[in-house]
């Protein structure tokens, strides 16, 4: 920036003087930029970390419908250490019959995935397989514990 004197004694005159405030604002602007851009690339690290950190073979959304899922795939052979709510998962082989154990089920997912469990093998919950299924008692049957309920099921055989 310039500064000229003028005819009036005290009365300064600026010569180019929004040039300094123009490269002010386009550096801050750079700066916001940088930082943006900074965080978006910190954003994609941490997202393809979690990718590549991943279980293999897990279901990747914790609902009733992938649980049931999972416990077909786990007697059909597939290795999961865990099942999609967290809890363990073991698969039991004797002979043609398999069962799937799984723990930590959170109680208003254990009543619904009873139901479409129970039409495809036996079903039983927190060490009781029901004789007769209904909504009550499977509402009975996940919530007899504090905690999480376990369900071990064994698919029909198509012997």
């Amino acid at each position: 920036m310039m500064i000229s004197h003028s005819a009036t004694p005290g009365k300064h005159l600026a010569h180019h003087h929004s040039a300094p405030k123009r490269q002010h604002e386009s550096g801050g602007g750079s700066n916001k930029t940088l930082a943006i851009l900074a965080l978006i690339a910190v954003i994609v690290a941490f997202s393809a970390a979690a990718f590549l950190m991943r279980p293999k073979g897990e279901v990747a959304m914790a609902t009733p419908e992938a649980f049931v899922d999972q416990m077909e795939r786990a007697a059909e052979g597939a290795v999961f250490e865990h099942n999609v709510f967290g809890g363990g998962m073991i698969v039991e082989r004797k002979g043609n019959q398999v069962s799937v154990t799984a723990d930590n089920v959170p109680p208003n997912v254990c009543v619904s995935v009873g139901w479409k469990l129970v039409r495809k093998g036996i079903l039983t919950i927190n060490g009781t397989t029901p004789l007769r299924v209904s909504a009550a008692k499977l509402s009975e049957l996940c919530n007899q514990e504090d905690a999480n309920a376990t369900l071990t099921w064994s698919p029909k055989t198509s012997d």
